[in-house]
């Protein structure tokens, strides 16, 4: 009982570092929950989605991702469908027919 008492907190570190670890695991294991929800307009196909979404990551490996992530057996898509797409996978790319002051001619 007197070792418990003097090395009360090196336990009580040692719990704390534990529950910590426990914390940081379970916390940050959440890659599932970071899915935004895209319904598909009339016109849309995967490769127009790609063009707008996927930034420098080619055509086909995004498509391929986003059939992966939504059970999709073919790249096929309808108008109404909804289709779940990481947010990693939402890389903005830049309109190439869009002027900005700043653009010098």
């Amino acid at each position: 009982m007197a070792t418990l008492q003097k090395n009360s907190f090196v336990i009580l570190f040692f719990a704390l570092i534990l529950l910590l670890s426990f914390y940081s695991v379970f916390s940050h294991n959440n890659d599932q929950a970071r899915m935004v929800q895209l319904k598909i307009e009339q016109g849309d196909t995967l490769w127009t989605l790609a063009d707008e979404f996927s930034g420098n990551t080619p055509h086909h490996e995004w498509i391929d991702e986003i059939m992966k992530e939504n059970q999709l057996d073919a790249p096929v898509i309808t108008a109404g469908q909804t289709l779940a797409i990481p947010e990693k996978h939402l890389k903005f790319a830049p309109d190439q027919n869009l002027k900005l002051a700043s653009d010098s001619e």
